[in-house]
């Protein structure tokens, strides 16, 4: 047997022996099979939940039975996603109650795009059943990188208030912000060079 057989060998064995096989996929179906994660969790207060790839119903789906089992059982609160920083607080609010359930695409049309609607739509009539409602927080930049309107916008909204004289840099920076915008940081990486925005740097 080669180092690399025992190898597997050792990962097939430790995985057959650790490995907890779900009974079912529903997030409102009762979550006795995911208590093997109590021990796991312990006395933790930040839990990270993986997946192998995006765009799988399945890892949703489990997730959403995770994040329950660790609310309703494990007493935590705050739900923090691969989401804009500056979109998640208006995701928030809408899923504490504010608005109408149809006003998700508004607040971000992309959420269906990236296969999380129907984790979101299921998170906000959660939060309306129990007593501890799980906030959200977005922990990357805005629109995955691909634009600042959403930091910078309500930054304007401010100013207007606040010092509306110097609104005139804050627009300067929605203008620059916007020549090099697209869906994603891929995307707008490579439109950023200062230089080819006529932007100068010293």
């Amino acid at each position: 047997m080669s180092a690399h057989d025992s190898d597997r060998d050792l990962f097939a064995n430790w995985f057959r022996d650790h490995a907890t096989i779900l009974t079912t996929l529903d997030p409102d179906e009762p979550l006795d099979d995911l208590e093997p994660l109590r021990e796991i969790v312990g006395d933790a207060r930040v839990i990270a939940v993986g997946e192998n790839a995006h765009f799988i119903q399945e890892f949703t789906l489990a997730r959403q039975r995770i994040l329950r089992f660790l609310a309703e059982r494990c007493g935590f609160t705050v739900f923090a996603f691969e989401f804009g920083f500056s979109e998640g607080f208006a995701l928030d609010r809408w899923l504490q109650g504010a608005g109408a359930d149809a006003d998700l695409t508004q607040i971000n049309k992309a959420v269906s795009a990236w296969g999380a609607g129907d984790m979101l739509r299921w998170l906000r009539w959660h939060n309306q059943e129990i007593s501890r409602p799980i906030r959200f927080v977005g922990i990357d930049l805005p629109e995955a990188g691909g634009t600042l309107r959403p930091a910078l916008d309500p930054v304007a909204d401010y100013l207007r208030d606040i010092d509306p004289e110097s609104l005139p840099f804050q627009e300067v920076a929605v203008t620059i912000a916007d020549r090099f915008a697209g869906t994603s940081g891929a995307a707008a990486a490579p439109a950023s060079d200062l230089r080819k925005l006529g932007v100068g740097c010293s």
